[in-house]
């Protein structure tokens, strides 16, 4: 893919997998082999709950988590961006919209209980901060800058408000 996702072809790509077009084709096309790859490498990057007890900074560890993820976005802006793209299209389904923000909801939902939330504010307090850190993340995947310090800050301001119930 040195020409970029938008000029590779399935043929080129099964040519550099040594594979023929129709055993790529069997698994998906381009558009849902990248959301295949990037699900994948999103997954791995995923922490595993800490359960250790909570930092002094509750806030500083949900930044931490998805700050991961913005990052990770942000080193790859182009094909970040495609792949966004493909999600908003809606014609192929990522397990970040299922599975692993199931995971990610209940990492911060953690956070926050060892932090002393009850375990129903927690949820909805999580639910809220992942919606925001995925509507951070296609606002940076539409902008020009692959520059996530922007995204960053914004996504640290939200989270510290709705833990700490004030503006940071």
């Amino acid at each position: 893919m040195r020409r970029g996702f938008a000029a590779t072809t399935i043929r080129q790509i099964a040519e550099s997998a040594a594979v023929s077009v129709g055993t790529v084709m069997a698994v998906a096309d381009k558009n849902g082999l990248l959301v295949e790859i990037f699900d994948r490498k999103i997954a791995s990057i995923h922490p595993a709950p800490s359960g250790v007890p909570i930092a002094q900074d509750p806030a500083a560890e949900i930044i931490d988590t998805l700050g991961s993820f913005v990052r990770f976005f942000a080193a790859q802006p182009d094909l970040a961006r495609a792949y966004t793209a493909i999600l908003v299209g809606g014609k192929h389904p990522s397990i970040i919209f299922a599975e692993l923000s199931g995971v990610l909801i209940g990492q911060v939902s953690d956070v926050l209980i060892r932090a002393g939330r009850s375990a129903t504010d927690a949820s909805a307090t999580a639910r809220i901060i992942h919606r925001a850190y995925l509507g951070e993340v296609f606002i940076w995947a539409g902008q020009s800058d692959p520059n996530p310090d922007s995204t960053l800050t914004e996504l640290e301001k939200t989270v510290r408000y709705l833990v700490n119930g004030k503006a940071a």
